[in-house]
């Protein structure tokens, strides 16, 4: 149970608000890479409750700025996109990806230089990686490092970041992702499943067998790790290590053959979720099997994979039928299951009616810990949990069996999954 005030604290992110001022501090996935065609079509973006478009110029830079014209608020994705910079088709000012005015063809010829030095355009700064532009949409004038995550430095052939809209506020997001508890539940349809859909093939199938893990948490400098253990009874263990890289990102175990798989949960304002998919591998080009069975049964738009996920008007086209075979009538789709129930929950949840259980610590310490960063934030300490750069290359989840002796805290995933993929 939360209360509502604090609820409030941590699903309102809009203009102003603690928890938007504060998010805003970080780096943050704004849309894919490939979606900006040099002297293309500006694309949209809306992010903690404001408007933006993202462009892409003719020498291939990109401009990040408000939607609207500095002149008269006319929406700059409407915009001309020429010769390395906007053009607002309403009266013609020019905007390059440094957010100066450039020509403003309205005003007189003799001033128009000096008046267009003087306005005022906000531009933010941006990065390129993963496949994704990445915005820093905050008050420092030096941006904090950037997250140089493991999929942020490898080709483009090893990385596949697709993005999903859904009607949820981002706290339900990140918390589905850090519920270890329900995979051998919700998501046991795919698990018992003898083709199995956008899910582990190996390996999951422990998480049906013992659906109610051991939980334990290691706190770190950039949010926490998770344990959650299954003990198979043998003096073995089956441990899910989950890597929780706070406000945004979830790593999700693995097992060594098996690509890298990343989650990113970006505000776009209190009701609506980015929820980014990342699937990696770092050591050769993802297959187009690896990619199909984690997006299978989606919509095949990479900008929003789940512009096909329903609604409660229809019950987002629960399969009743199918529940004979499949335990939750959602055989489409791993992540549509999960977007689905985050859904049902409404828009923006209220906490202060929960009833938690053991299964329920990991959802209760996050909590915490963004409440305790959003308030000291307030009272005007620095952001919490930006990282090094080595700190954010070394991160990565891990799913194994183990000797029910070995302290999973110890274990290092890079190394450990090295060790097991050579047996």
């Amino acid at each position: 149970m939360l209360k509502t005030e604090d609820n409030d604290l941590l699903t309102r992110v809009g203009p102003g608000t603690p928890m938007g001022r504060m998010l805003r501090e970080y780096w943050m996935p704004a849309c894919r890479a490939a979606s900006l065609i040099a002297d293309g079509q500006p694309q949209r973006v809306r992010l903690v409750g404001e408007n933006f478009v993202a462009y892409r110029v003719t020498d291939g830079s990109v401009g990040f700025i408000y939607e609207a014209c500095p002149h008269r608020g006319a929406s700059m994705a409407l915009a001309r996109n020429e010769h390395n910079g906007l053009r607002c088709i309403f009266h013609g000012w020019k905007v390059d990806t440094c957010g100066k005015v450039v020509d403003c063809p309205a005003e007189p010829v003799d001033t128009r230089d000096a008046f267009a030095a003087r306005v005022k355009v906000k531009n933010f700064p941006v990065r390129e990686a993963g496949g994704m532009v990445w915005v820093y949409l905050g008050e420092q004038e030096q941006p904090p490092a950037f997250p140089e995550f493991e999929f942020n430095n490898l080709p483009d052939s090893h990385v596949c970041a697709q993005r999903g809209l859904v009607h949820y506020n981002w706290l339900q997001g990140l918390e589905a992702h850090i519920d270890a508890s329900h995979v051998g539940i919700l998501h046991s349809g795919f698990l018992n499943s003898k083709k199995p859909v956008g899910i582990a093939k190996k390996d999951l199938s422990l998480a049906t067998a013992h659906a109610a893990p051991r939980t334990e948490m290691h706190l770190t400098n950039y949010g926490l790790r998770e344990g959650a253990l299954r003990d198979l009874g043998n003096g073995n263990t089956y441990a899910r290590i989950r890597e929780v890289v706070l406000p945004f990102f979830t790593f999700i175990p693995h097992a060594p053959d098996e690509p890298c798989s990343g989650r990113a949960t970006v505000p776009i304002d209190d009701e609506w979720d980015a929820e980014w998919y990342i699937l990696y591998d770092t050591q050769k080009p993802l297959t187009g099997e690896a990619v199909e069975l984690l997006f299978q049964g989606t919509s095949g738009d990479p900008d929003n994979f789940a512009s096909n996920l329903g609604g409660p008007e229809n019950l987002w086209y629960q399969d009743r039928a199918s529940m004979i075979s499949h335990f939750s009538g959602f055989p489409r789709s791993v992540p549509f299951e999960d977007f689905i129930i985050q859904e049902s929950m409404g828009v923006r949840m209220d906490r202060s009616n929960e009833q938690l259980g053991r299964a329920d610590l990991i959802l209760v310490q996050v909590r915490r810990m963004l409440l305790e960063a959003v308030k000291n934030f307030e009272a005007g300490e620095p952001a919490p949990w930006n990282l090094t750069k080595q700190e954010y290359e070394s991160i990565r989840a891990i799913a194994a069996t183990i000797p029910s002796s070995t302290p999973w805290k110890e274990l290092n995933a890079i190394e450990t999954m090295r060790k097991l993929a050579a047996e």
